[in-house]
């Protein structure tokens, strides 16, 4: 499972890969301040936050302001949607071929009711997790701009849970029996009483045919795994099926080893060319706009989570892909008044398209699959921002998304809302702070994220960091549902 988290984490991330569907940080001054961006950037970046930016930029009549600048910035992140980690972790971890061949012994009783329990708490299409990651180089000369930007993401998500296919080599009797058998530590059949499961959840247990001391058994081993009273009925009921689909044939069509339970890995990959300029209609206001050349790849592949090649299945996902060239349209204004500035951004209004695809694919062990990946549409995004600037070197910004805008993990969708302060301390040391907030989606609570800049003579170094105090346990360990980290290096002159 290990290998499958670094393998999504790892596509987003390849040379050439883009996204623009989610919404991302173009920068990590942004990052810092939460994301707010669109009424005070500063640097190429405007490209995404807000390209009339630039026609503020190397004003003629500013011998002071920087003619010319040149920004490298890269950034990734993650997002783990439900409790993907633990349960296809746990599912990951089960040696199936031992626990098809029987209950032999306390492990194999405990990885029983822990597929149990992960096969039932999987949310087909809800658990999964998603990544992003971007690099790109922008260069500024006065009022104008052009730059090459990759933007990555992919998606791995629970598609099919297979609770049919649950079945061991031997008949429920058989199972009864070895249950029994085993030797568990701390277990004793003469005192022990059933803690875990209801009254009736005892009853459907029997009705399934096991016994009472296997009944009690499992009880024992659950509750040692912390199985809370809200998942005991999906694990009985799993339970259940393994016990009407178990069976001494060893040809029987409900075994273990032709369980499909799926995971599906989903990518929108772009670099982008954009060409940039701002114009300055009046002394407070300006407009901008990009003209952007796009080379998009859409991507899908799924395996079976019990394949033993599973992670080696994924990483042939950069192999199964469509590619499109097309162009997008981004616009911006933006206006100073006083110690206020508002900015207002629309990007990909033009809704560019990108070809998916359906292909048969020969797998390794002989056997073919269907992928059928959907055109995928880039829907307008619009951006709206104020900033407040009572000091030279203090920055406040409030950002807010009017649209919704759909993300790679299909049926997610974003709007955030944002707040990030920035005090740039005698212009040497940078010092960032913000928050922002998911209004499309309620599993994620606040993200916070913090940033820092030093400037070093013409140079600036930036990074930033972005993460929510919702944690999910992942290899023992209590793992953030969401986190980011961004780097760039930046010259003005």
């Amino acid at each position: 499972m290990k290998k499958i988290l670094f393998t999504v984490l790892f596509l987003s991330l390849l040379p050439g890969m883009a996204l623009a569907l989610d919404t991302y940080f173009a920068s990590p001054r942004a990052m810092g301040m939460g994301g707010a961006n669109v009424a005070s950037v500063k640097d190429t970046s405007a490209q995404y936050y807000n390209p009339a930016a630039f026609g503020f930029m190397g004003e003629p009549e500013n011998d002071d302001a920087d003619k010319y600048g040149v920004d490298i910035t890269a950034a990734g992140g993650y997002q783990l949607h439900s409790d993907f980690a633990q349960y296809v972790d746990e599912l990951n971890d089960i040696d199936l071929d031992a626990l098809e061949d029987g209950i032999d012994n306390e492990q194999e009783l405990q990885d029983l009711t822990r597929l149990a329990k992960a096969l039932a708490a999987v949310d087909e299409g809800k658990t999964g997790i998603s990544a992003q990651g971007s690099a790109g180089v922008g260069i500024r000369a006065g009022r104008f701009a052009i730059g090459m930007r990759s933007y990555g993401a992919a998606a791995g998500r629970v598609t099919n849970v297979d609770t049919v296919n649950l079945g061991l080599n031997t008949d429920i009797a058989a199972v009864n029996t070895e249950i029994e058998s085993i030797a568990i530590d701390g277990y004793d059949t003469a005192t022990y009483e059933v803690t875990l499961l209801s009254a009736e959840q005892v009853t459907a247990l029997r009705d399934a045919n096991f016994s009472d001391e296997a009944i009690k058994r499992i009880d024992y081993v659950a509750a040692d795994q912390d199985i809370s009273s809200g998942e005991l009925a999906g694990v009985v009921e799993i339970l259940a099926d393994v016990a009407a689909g178990s069976s001494a044939d060893p040809g029987s069509t409900t075994n273990l080893s032709d369980n499909t339970t799926t995971i599906t890995m989903d990518g929108l990959n772009i670099v982008e060319v954009p060409i940039s300029y701002g114009y300055k209609v009046t002394p407070n206001i300006a407009v901008g706009g990009n003209f952007k050349v796009m080379r998009g790849r859409v991507y899908k592949n799924q395996v079976s989570i019990f394949d033993e090649d599973t992670a080696d299945a994924f990483e042939k996902t950069d192999k199964y892909y469509e590619e499109t060239t097309t162009f997008g349209i981004d616009l911006g204004v933006m206006a100073h008044y006083g110690d206020f500035s508002f900015g207002l951004v629309g990007r990909n209004l033009n809704s560019p398209k990108f070809d998916g695809f359906y292909k048969r694919i020969l797998l390794d062990n002989g056997d073919t699959t269907i992928l059928d990946a959907d055109k995928v549409t880039l829907d307008p995004q619009v951006t709206a921002g104020v900033a407040w600037m009572p000091l030279e070197t203090l920055t406040v910004e409030a950002n807010v998304d009017l649209l919704e805008s759909e993300t790679i993990f299909p049926g997610y969708d974003n709007q955030n809302v944002s707040l990030g302060i920035e005090w740039d301390a005698y212009h040497i040391v940078a010092l960032r702070l913000g928050a922002y907030k998911n209004l499309a989606n309620s599993d994620v609570d606040l993200v916070y994220t913090a940033g820092l800049g030093l400037k070093l003579w013409l140079a600036r170094l930036d990074i930033a960091g972005a993460y929510t105090t919702d944690s999910y346990t992942y290899d023992g360990d209590d793992v953030p549902q969401e986190a980011k980290i961004a780097a760039a290096l930046s010259v003005n002159f």
